[in-house]
Order: C-alpha cells, then sequence, then structure tokens
C-alpha cells in the first residue's frame, strides 16, 4: 500500500521538485537567496561552512507545495464555475492522471533538474525541462484568478478589451529583449577577446622574461635588481596568463609600478627605474638598434632571441621619465619587451572592468528577464482564462447563474459567523452560571 501511495504521488513531486531548484537558481543569481551554510560549535563559533544546493532548495519547495495547495480548491472553484458539476468532474480526472498513469507504469520519465548548478551564478537560467513546471503553476495561476474574477465581479466583454490593451504591447517587449541581447553578446565578445589579448601578451612577455632569466644565471647576474625581478614576477605573469577576467580585475596591479613589485614585494621608484635601465641595457646588448638619425634607424635582425613585439601587445607608450627607453620600441626588434607589454597591461585593466560590469549586468538582467517570462506567463493563463469565459457563454448566464463560488463564501463565512455568535453566547452563559455558584458557595461559607 505504501508503495503505490509513494508510486502515485511520485511524478506531482518530481514536478515539484524541479521546479523548485530551477526557480532557486534564479534566486540564489539575484542575490535573494543562498546556498551556502556555516557550521558552529555549542558556543556559537563558527567552525566552517559548506555549500548545499539540496539543503537550499527546501524552502523554496516548500512555498511551491503551499502555492500548489492552495491552487487545487480554486481550481475546483473555477472549474465548477466554467462547466459545473461536469467541469469539476473533468478537473479532478486531470488532476489524478499522471498518479495513475505512473501507478501502471505509464508516465513517462522526466527529468527536470538541471545538469548542473552553479553557486551564486548570475546568469545561470537553470534547465528548460525544468522552466516548464514553473510555467504551468503560473499560467495556471493567471487562468484560475482570472476565472473566478471574471465570473465573481460580473465582467463582461467591455473588460475583455480593457484587457487587450494591456496584453497587445507585451509582444513589442521581444524588440527590446532583441536588442538588448545583441548588445550582451557584443560586450562578451569584447570581454573575451580583451581578456585573451591579455593572457597572450602575459604569455608572450612570460617567455621573454625566463629567457632573461636563463641569461642573468649564465653569466652570473643574479645580483642584478632586473635579473632578481625575472625570477620573482614570473609567479605574476603565469597567473595572469592562465587566470580569466574576473582574476585580473581581482589580483593583477593596478599600475606599472606593481608589476616591478610582483608577488607583494616593495619596491622604491628608484628601484624601478634601475630595473628599467638594466632591461634596456640588455636589450641593447643583444638586438642593438642604430640610429642614423632623429627619425631614421635600423633594428637588428630578427632572431629567436630578437623579436618584433605584436602590435596589439604593444598599444601603450612606455612609461616615463623621457629618454629612458625610445618611445618607437614596439617598432624595434627586442629581447625583453616589458616597456611595452608592462604598460599595456597596466592600461587594460580599468577597460576590463568596464567590460566585465557591463557583461555582469546583463548576465543579471537574464535572471530578471526570466522571472520576466514567468510573469507573462501568468498573462497568458489570464488571457486564455477570457477565451474560456467566452466559450462557454459565461456572460449569458443569468444573474442567478453567476457569482455561485462568492455567495457559497458568503453563506459559509455567514454560518461561521453564527457560529461564532453561538459559542459566544453559551460561554457566556457558561462563564454567568460558573459565577453565581462561586459565589453561593461563599454566602454558604
Amino acid at each position: 500500500m505504501s508503495i503505490s501511495i509513494a508510486s502515485f504521488f511520485y511524478p506531482y513531486s518530481k514536478f515539484l521538485h524541479g521546479a523548485a531548484y530551477n526557480l532557486h537558481q534564479i534566486l540564489e543569481g539575484l542575490g535573494v537567496v543562498s546556498s551556502s551554510f556555516t557550521e558552529r560549535d555549542d558556543a556559537g563559533k563558527i567552525i566552517g561552512g559548506y555549500w548545499s544546493p539540496d539543503e537550499a532548495m527546501v524552502i523554496t519547495l516548500g512555498y511551491l507545495v503551499m502555492l500548489s495547495l492552495l491552487l487545487i480548491p480554486l481550481l475546483s472553484a473555477a472549474a465548477y464555475t466554467v462547466g459545473k458539476k461536469r467541469g469539476l468532474l473533468i478537473f479532478f480526472a486531470l488532476l489524478f492522471l499522471p498518479g495513475v498513469l505512473n501507478c501502471l507504469g505509464l508516465f513517462p520519465i522526466i527529468n527536470y533538474l538541471p545538469t548542473r548548478y552553479t553557486i551564486h551564478g548570475v546568469g545561470n537560467l537553470g534547465s528548460e525541462v525544468g522552466l516548464i513546471p514553473l510555467l504551468m503553476l503560473c499560467a495556471i495561476t493567471g487562468w484560475v484568478v482570472m476565472v473566478l474574477v471574471y465570473d465573481n465581479l460580473n465582467l463582461t466583454e467591455r473588460f475583455r478589451q480593457i484587457y487587450d490593451h494591456f496584453w497587445f504591447p507585451l509582444a513589442l517587449v521581444a524588440a527590446v529583449f532583441f536588442v538588448a541581447d545583441n548588445g550582451a553578446n557584443e560586450d562578451a565578445a569584447l570581454l573575451k577577446g580583451a581578456t585573451a589579448n591579455i593572457q597572450d601578451a602575459s604569455g608572450y612577455l612570460l617567455g621573454q622574461i625566463r629567457r632573461y632569466d636563463d641569461y642573468c644565471k649564465a653569466n652570473g647576474l643574479d645580483d642584478l635588481r632586473s635579473c632578481q625581478w625575472s625570477r620573482y614576477s614570473q609567479w605574476t605573469f603565469t597567473h595572469i596568463k592562465e587566470g580569466e577576467a574576473g582574476y585580473f580585475i581581482e589580483f593583477a596591479p593596478d599600475d606599472s609600478k606593481g608589476f616591478y613589485s610582483a608577488s607583494r614585494r616593495t619596491v622604491s621608484d628608484e628601484d624601478v627605474i634601475a630595473i628599467r635601465t638594466e632591461i634596456a641595457e640588455y636589450n641593447q646588448r643583444l638586438c642593438p638598434v642604430k640610429y642614423f638619425s632623429s627619425d631614421l634607424s635600423q633594428s637588428s635582425p630578427l632572431s629567436s632571441t630578437c623579436e618584433y613585439v605584436p602590435h596589439h601587445y604593444c598599444l601603450a607608450k612606455p612609461d616615463g621619465p623621457p629618454g629612458l627607453v625610445d618611445d618607437g620600441i614596439g617598432s624595434h626588434t627586442v629581447a625583453l619587451a616589458s616597456e611595452c607589454i608592462i604598460p599595456r597591461l597596466a592600461a587594460a585593466k580599468p577597460y576590463l572592468k568596464q567590460l566585465s560590469a557591463l557583461v555582469s549586468q546583463h548576465d543579471k538582467a537574464k535572471n530578471h528577464r526570466w522571472l520576466y517570462f514567468l510573469a507573462v506567463a501568468v498573462a497568458i493563463g489570464a488571457k486564455v482564462a477570457l477565451a474560456t469565459t467566452k466559450l462557454c457563454l459565461i456572460d449569458a448566464r443569468p444573474s442567478a447563474d453567476r457569482r455561485r463560488v462568492l455567495r457559497a463564501i458568503r453563506y459559509r463565512l455567514g454560518q461561521c459567523v453564527r457560529l461564532l455568535k453561538r459559542l459566544l453566547v453559551v460561554s457566556c452563559q457558561w462563564a454567568w452560571f460558573a459565577a453565581t455558584r462561586v459565589s453561593k458557595l461563599f454566602k454558604q461559607v
């Protein structure tokens, strides 16, 4: 018997569980709910924490269960309003059909759960299959409310026309979404391209720094500040090369000086000038540039050591002071292109922050738009309800045949009020009787 009951309720539980999981993903992306939990000891001190969407979505599931339980009597009333006893019979037949089919082994297995769940995932919308239960619940809610409101408030065809004035402009929102999606895709592509450019530039410079580090070791120059920098700076450029935009924005230095004081080592402006001067001497030693005039020069031939830096890595001019390095270093072959790549990386951070903020806004807009579609589902249910009332000729019914639900509610409320009055009268009578008996006892004493 227990197995049959569990089998009967299985389709409904899976339906609501999938809906809750997908709704929880959207709300977590918006910061409304969280899947983070903290563990405390007996004294209340935090000793750890963990993430568990399965535990967190129980509250969301509870709200959906309450909504479903509320919808059943409302649906019964709406079904009776539309089709009297026949409508009520059809409603309960449809309501019990999934459970009966599952007991017979005929109900299909549907996975409403998303394939993955992202903690604090802005822009992650869960599963498209999991959206179906939520759309159904919203559409049913809109249908129920509109049927009951239309019948019990004695609305007419005029209300349908007024509703159409609200309904048809919703189609125009699709154009807004199209433009918004186009802009979001462009910003996401720009962010991806800018991030790839930063990663490639960092990887390019990292290879040159490693060659310089080998050069320092081979020539016994470990005491040079630039040689020391070539060792500890590799950690920074390696992580920038492998990290995404979020890592660069959060952890990359804000200016060129920060790249010369990598790994949180503090250096003075004089130390930075010394490092850059030694690198300039290294470039001139391995890849000398011959200057014939202020406008005419000749670079060293291309080799595995002397390279032309790709133009998009060298868009920024070298840092000051003037005369320390040639402003046209990007047009010469060099062994170590730190003078143009490091300023390029430093200048890229504000731009990357701006792009990242735009993409984050677009991602959050996806969550808001998802909720908008749920609201549209409610409006669709209401629109279908207006068509249902027209199909069932509710407008043509006599006054005595409308507002049945409202009259039933009033009748039941009247019964409750009369019952409460009787209970109050009886309570007062018993209280008076008890008071008189107690007073007589005191008089006898």
